[in-house]
C-alpha cells in the first residue's frame, strides 16, 4: 500500500527537486529568435526616423518601448544591453541631463524590478562580500552626514548606493540563469568596447569623440575625455574577456570576433598610453606561471595563455613598426624621469591620507579631502582612498571584501571560469594600486562577474567529472574480466 503510494506520488513529480526559477520568462528557442529580430527591425526603423526623419525624440521613442518590454521579459537581455553600452561612461546623451549608459541603468534597474513581480526567482546571496560590500556602503553614508558639504555629500553617497544595486544586479542576473547569459553578456561588452573605440576615432565629427587631449592620448570614450588610466583598465578587461571567450566559445563566427579583439585591443592600449593598465595587464598575464602545479595539470590552458600573450605581442609589434607611436606616448613608455615624477606626485597623495586619517579617523569626506589635506587629486590607490576619504573603518571593510574576493577565487574549481575571475581580479587589484576605481561602475559590474563565475566552475567541473565517469564505463572489459563475470 505504502509502495503504491509512494509510487503515484513519484509519477507526479512530486519527489523530484523543484528546478530553480530563473529570472528570464522562458520562451521556446524559435520564439526567443523571433522576438530577437523582431526587435531588430524596430531599431532599424527607429534609426531611420533619427537620421532620415531628422525626428530625434520619435525615433528614441520606437526603440525604447520595446526596448523596455523585452528588458522585462529577460533580464539577460538587460544585462547584454548594460555591459555593451558600459564602455561609453557618460558621454553619449543630452548634455548633463541624460546619456545613454545612465538611461540604460535606470531602465535595467525598473524592469527588473517589474520582472521579479512576475517571476519571483529564488535567489540566495552566497557570497559574504556581498554583505560587506552593502555594509562599506551604508558606512559612506553615515559618514557623510557629518561632512561641512552636507547636500554634496549625501548625493555622493547616494552614487555608491547606485554602484551596490549594479553590482547586485549584475550578480542576480548572472545567478538565476543558465551559462549563456554569462557569455552573451561578456560578448556584449567585448562587442561594445571595439566599437565604442572605432567609432570615437572615426566620427569625432557626428559625436564629440576621442579627441588627442593632454599628452596626445587616446582618453576619452565616446562624448567626453575621461582619464586615460580608465580607458586603459576598460580595454584590458574586453582584452581577458576575449581570450576567455576564444576559449569557452565553440561558434567560429564569434571566434573570428575575439580574435580581432585579441589583436586590436593590445595596439589600443598602446596608444592609451596609460603606464599602470599595461603593468597591471602584463602582470596579469604573467601571473599564471606563478601557479606552477596548475599548469601542469592543464597544459591545454597554458598553451591558450601564450597564445594570448602571443598575438597581443605581435599586434603591439606591429604597431610600432609601422605606424610607431605619438611622440607624447613613447615618451611617457620610456621616459624613466616622468615615470618617478609621476610615482612621486601620486605617493603625495597616499601621505596625506596617512596624516589624514590621524585627525580624521572616520574620514575627510570626498569634497572635503582637498580643503582639509591640501592636496590636489584624491589617492589614487583603492585602499588609501577608503583610508582617507571614508576612514579607518571602510579601509577595514575595503580590506575584509578583496579577502572574501580571492577566497571565492580560491574555492573555484581548476576551470577557464576559475582562470578567468582570477585574471580580472588581479587585474582590477594591480590597477587599483595605480588608481581609484570605487566609484568606477565597470569596477563593481566586473566583481560580480568574479563571484558569478563559481557557480560556472563547479558546474564545469561537475560535467567533466560525470563526462570521464561515463567514458570509464563505456570502455570496453578486457577478456580476462569479461571471463571472470561469466564464470
Amino acid at each position: 500500500m505504502d509502495t503504491t503510494y509512494i509510487n503515484e506520488i513519484d509519477a507526479d513529480g512530486l519527489l523530484e527537486e523543484i528546478e530553480e526559477r530563473t529570472s528570464d520568462i522562458q520562451f521556446p528557442p524559435v520564439m526567443n529568435f523571433l522576438l530577437l529580430a523582431v526587435w531588430l527591425v524596430i531599431c532599424a526603423i527607429g534609426f531611420g526616423v533619427i537620421f532620415l526623419a531628422h525626428n530625434v525624440l520619435a525615433g528614441v521613442a520606437v526603440i525604447a518601448v520595446p526596448t523596455f518590454v523585452g528588458m522585462v521579459l529577460r533580464p539577460t537581455f538587460a544585462l547584454c544591453l548594460l555591459m555593451m553600452v558600459l564602455p561609453t561612461g557618460a558621454g553619449v546623451g543630452y548634455g548633463e541631463v541624460f546619456s545613454l549608459d545612465r538611461g540604460i541603468g535606470v531602465a535595467v534597474a525598473v524592469s527588473f524590478f517589474l520582472n521579479v513581480l512576475l517571476t519571483r526567482p529564488g535567489l540566495r546571496i552566497r557570497h559574504k562580500a556581498l554583505w560587506v560590500a552593502a555594509i562599506l556602503c551604508l558606512w559612506i553614508g553615515f559618514v557623510s552626514l557629518a561632512q561641512p558639504y552636507l547636500a554634496m555629500e549625501v548625493m555622493r553617497a547616494f552614487t555608491q548606493v547606485q554602484l551596490l544595486i549594479l553590482l547586485l544586479l549584475v550578480y542576480w542576473i548572472l545567478e538565476t540563469n543558465d551559462e549563456g547569459t554569462f557569455r552573451w553578456a561578456l560578448r556584449s561588452y567585448v562587442v561594445g568596447m571595439i566599437g565604442t573605440i572605432v567609432l570615437a576615432i572615426k566620427t569625432g565629427a557626428a559625436i564629440r569623440a576621442v579627441q588627442e587631449t593632454r599628452d596626445v592620448r587616446f582618453s576619452a570614450t565616446l562624448g567626453h575625455a575621461i582619464d586615460a588610466n580608465m580607458l586603459a583598465a576598460l580595454a584590458a578587461i574586453a582584452f581577458l574577456s576575449a581570450i576567455y571567450l576564444f576559449a569557452r566559445d565553440r561558434s567560429l563566427f564569434w571566434r573570428a570576433i575575439y580574435l580581432v579583439a585579441m589583436l586590436f585591443l593590445p595596439v589600443m592600449m598602446l596608444r592609451i598610453g596609460s603606464r599602470g593598465g599595461l603593468v597591471a595587464l602584463a602582470f596579469t598575464m604573467l601571473s599564471p606561471l606563478l601557479f606552477v602545479r596548475q599548469v601542469l595539470r592543464r597544459p591545454a590552458l597554458a598553451a591558450m595563455l601564450l597564445l594570448g600573450i602571443v598575438l597581443a605581442s605581435l599586434s603591439a609589434g606591429l604597431l610600432i613598426q609601422q605606424q610607431g607611436l605619438a611622440t607624447s606616448v613613447a615618451e611617457r613608455l620610456t621616459d624613466v624621469h616622468r615615470a618617478e615624477q609621476a610615482v612621486e606626485f601620486r605617493m603625495t597623495a597616499v601621505k596625506n591620507a596617512l596624516d589624514a586619517v590621524l585627525l580624521w579617523p572616520a574620514g575627510t569626506g570626498y569634497y572635503s579631502w582637498f580643503e582639509r589635506t591640501g592636496s590636489q587629486i584624491w589617492p589614487h590607490n583603492d585602499f588609501f582612498f577608503a583610508l582617507g576619504v571614508y576612514g579607518i573603518p571602510a579601509a577595514v571593510l575595503f580590506t575584509i571584501f578583496v579577502i572574501l574576493l580571492m577566497l571565492t577565487v580560491k574555492r573555484t574549481p581548476l576551470t577557464l571560469e576559475k582562470l578567468y575571475a582570477r585574471a580580472v581580479l588581479t587585474y582590477l587589484l594591480v590597477m587599483g594600486l595605480n588608481i581609484k576605481q570605487l566609484s568606477a561602475k565597470y569596477y563593481w559590474a566586473f566583481l560580480g562577474f568574479v563571484l558569478a563565475a563559481e557557480r560556472l566552475g563547479w558546474w564545469h567541473a561537475e560535467s567533466q567529472e560525470q563526462s570521464s565517469e561515463e567514458a570509464e564505463e563505456d570502455e570496453p572489459q578486457t577478456p580476462q574480466l569479461a571471463s571472470e563475470e561469466i564464470g
